[in-house]
């Protein structure tokens, strides 16, 4: 299955696909990114512990990512954010650091409405 999503405020695009094992965890993914370095670098970081994630670790870890960009919550669970943890202090980069979490909740989503 696959998805995507767009920044708003630069444009940025990430496409993904994702492959998922018998118990709807991911176990495969790959990226197309057309985005500025904080969108890559977001989209590498995603990917490296995305393995063995499900549909609700993602939903929790963008909530997470969403309350940490606005100054609500501390810094999210998940392995390497720290590495891009400056962009924070860009509103205009905001988009593009939720890019991955966007588009796999978009491809988690339509493998859920096939089931």
């Amino acid at each position: 299955m696959s998805g995507e999503s767009r920044s708003r405020s630069c444009g940025s695009t990430l496409a993904m696909g994702l492959l998922l094992d018998g118990q709807g965890r991911i176990d495969g993914i790959g990226l197309r990114a057309r985005a500025c370095a904080v969108g890559q670098a977001s989209a590498a970081i995603f990917a490296a512990a995305a393995k063995g994630k499900t549909f609700e670790d993602i939903e929790a870890s963008a909530r997470a990512m969403e309350d940490w960009l606005a100054g609500n919550g501390s810094l999210p669970d998940w392995p390497g954010i720290g590495a891009i943890e400056a962009a924070r202090s860009f509103p205009g980069r905001h988009g593009a650091m939720m890019l991955p979490w966007q588009a796999a909740l978009a491809a988690l989503s339509s493998a859920r409405a096939n089931v």
